[in-house]
């Protein structure tokens, strides 16, 4: 199939994300699979944030999947901490361009992310705050422009749960290098949790080095299985 040149990123010659299934596999692989909303009614309970880290912001798919999948769960009062980053950031309207594929879907959910991605500024290296309000509560971007390994080191507290996405091994290497990954396992709550679409060996062994418990669950799409660990 012919991928659109504008879901291509030039620097690792690889796309953004399927854009036919792109919503539906982040809900599967990233939220269902790591049972986000047992996990956040757990958080609403407790008054305490949950927390998200991501490797590979992108043009915010994840995010915007997210905040769809929170405001159909009908919970309230949630507060989610959501930590990622990007070497290569997006213009805003290169990003607007991009998740208009959805536009029929969740249009008002990229109006509201892509208005609040203009309000950073992309060409100042390290973190940057975007507090969205929704329907669900309360969703607070923290996103670091730059290295990976930077970013998970800069982080302050340890996360729930993480988002393994970024491009695939073969084209973009250095997002699942064991380093990045053992560190990704220093900053897991005991009994935090992973999740990723590929199974590629290196991944596994490097997952399973930093403490994680994997195994196999279903994909979405053309992608039957997909990873999740959890954090001994």
């Amino acid at each position: 199939m012919l991928i659109p040149s504008y879901l291509v990123n030039e620097q690792f010659d690889d796309r953004y994300f399927d854009v036919v299934n792109a919503l539906d596999e982040a809900q599967q692989i990233y939220f269902r699979n790591n049972n986000l909303i047992e996990r956040i009614i757990m958080g609403i309970e407790s008054k305490t944030p949950f927390i998200i880290g991501e490797t590979g912001f992108g043009a915010g798919r994840v995010v915007l999947s997210l905040m769809e999948f929170m405001e159909k769960s009908g919970l309230k009062n949630v507060s989610i901490e959501y930590n990622s980053v990007e070497l290569y950031p997006l213009s805003p309207e290169r990003m607007l361009d991009i998740l208009n594929g959805f536009k029929d879907r969740v249009g008002e959910g990229i109006h509201t992310l892509v208005e609040a991605y203009r309000s950073i500024d992309i060409s100042v290296s390290g973190w940057h705050s975007m507090k969205i309000q929704q329907s669900f509560g309360t969703l607070e971007i923290n996103l670091w422009i730059g290295e990976a390994l930077e970013m998970v080191n800069a982080l302050e507290k340890l996360c729930d749960v993480w988002f393994l996405d970024g491009h695939s091994p073969k084209k973009n290497p250095s997002i699942w290098r064991p380093e990045l990954l053992m560190e990704i396992g220093e900053k897991t709550k005991t009994g935090g949790t992973c999740a990723t679409f590929t199974v590629a060996g290196a991944v596994k062994s490097a997952l399973i080095s930093a403490g994680f418990t994997l195994k196999k669950l279903p994909g979405c799409g053309g992608k039957n299985e997909v990873l999740h660990g959890v954090k001994g």
